[in-house]
């Protein structure tokens, strides 16, 4: 019986030891186990970070096209001869009225001598014809007091008034004749200054149709000018966007030969009629060219200031997880008490590599302002410098 009870009583106690050790058992893993998670949590994704705020941001309406000299110019000739000479060339600045080309000019010439000539005869003519008309006023005159004393019958008197009504018609008909003459030497004139070919804007020669020794006539064409000091922009702007477009507003732009240069311009005016296949209306730019670096034909990009939005939120383009599907948002990274959220964002300009967000975030969010790989929903970040 003791034995017995003894052993009873020794098995008692090994139970108890075992269940001790296995009561320790679990309790050693789970201390490992915590470990193991302190370990990971201090492993964190080191991250950049901006803070969210509020700045203006310019409203603009995008313009392409391409420039036009408002002042371009097809000259023509206006009268026939044999070209002699350009006195300017191509890529020459001309002022108004300025001599370009000359056509022979030796029968012109001629022309004006014989209407100068005929001027004389004509002249010489009338003052013939005043001079019979006054002597025919003085008979006249005789003829009435000899009437009257009766030296003379009234047949004479007659005679006498008809002679004078004569005198004057010839002086009429002269004096027609002499502005006949006139108007024929002032077309002789002009004929002979025809000939010399002249610029009738200022500008510069952009190009020549003729060369010296070719016979022209009205209506050839000789040369053309372009006047680039005032070049005017027509681009096409879609109606939904019509509404905020007024005259006078700020354009800027650029063009490919001047990369590192901004140019400006101002809304002229927009055409009262929209396409009804693009659904668009030409807005026309008026632009100042002082600096002569501009040249009609140059094409253009560039944007209408139409007004500032005072609230916009802009963000690093990098920071933004753009969707390639249609339909898809986009999003980007926040910290949400040291862990990484996924937001969704709506965008809308962008501009110098930063993407405005129009809904997703607002200010005060600390934004992830790079992509990595490693980011996910829930991940734990921390902030880098």
């Amino acid at each position: 019986m003791t034995n017995a009870r003894s052993v009873s009583y020794g098995t008692y106690n090994v139970g108890l030891a075992l269940l001790a050790l296995f009561a320790l058992l679990p309790a050693g893993c789970g201390k490992k186990q915590a470990g193991a998670s302190v370990k990971v949590d201090a492993m964190a994704v080191s991250v950049k970070t901006v803070r969210i705020e509020t700045r203006p941001l310019p409203l603009t309406v995008v313009v392409t096209g391409t420039l036009v000299s408002n002042s371009a110019v097809d000259v023509k000739a206006e009268t026939t001869g044999r070209l002699l000479q350009f006195v300017k060339q191509e890529g020459d600045p001309v002022s108004a009225g300025e001599t370009v080309a000359t056509v022979d000019q030796e029968n012109y010439k001629i022309a004006v001598r014989q209407a100068q000539a005929a001027v004389q005869v004509a002249d010489a003519a009338l003052a013939r014809t005043r001079v019979l008309a006054a002597h025919g006023k003085s008979e006249l005159a005789r003829s009435q007091n000899l009437v009257r004393s009766g030296g003379i019958t009234e047949k004479d008197l007659e005679a006498a008034q008809l002679a004078d009504r004569d005198a004057q018609a010839q002086v009429a008909v002269a004096e027609a004749q002499l502005a006949q003459a006139r108007a024929a030497q002032d077309m002789a004139d002009k004929r002979l200054r025809d000939a010399a070919i002249r610029a009738p804007v200022g500008g510069v020669i952009q190009r020549k149709y003729v060369n010296p020794g070719a016979y022209v006539e009205p209506p050839t064409m000789v040369f053309s000018i372009v006047d680039n000091r005032q070049l005017e922009l027509e681009s096409p702007v879609p109606t939904a966007l019509l509404g905020q477009i007024r005259a006078g507003q700020r354009v800027t732009f650029q063009v490919n030969s001047y990369p590192d240069s901004n140019f400006e311009g101002r809304v002229a005016e927009i055409n009262p009629a929209v396409d009804a296949l693009t659904r668009s209306a030409k807005v026309r730019v008026r632009v100042d060219n002082s600096s002569g670096k501009l040249k009609a034909g140059m094409f253009v990009e560039g944007e209408i200031q139409t007004g500032v939005e005072q609230q916009a939120i802009m963000v690093p383009a990098g920071a933004v997880y753009r969707s390639a599907t249609p339909g898809q948002d986009s999003y980007v990274f926040v910290v949400d008490g040291g862990k990484a959220a996924r937001r969704p964002v709506q965008l809308g300009r962008e501009t110098d590599n930063r993407l405005e967000i129009t809904s997703g975030l607002k200010p005060g969010d600390t934004l992830v302002a790079e992509q990595r790989i490693e980011l996910a929903e829930g991940v734990r970040v921390a902030q880098g410098k």
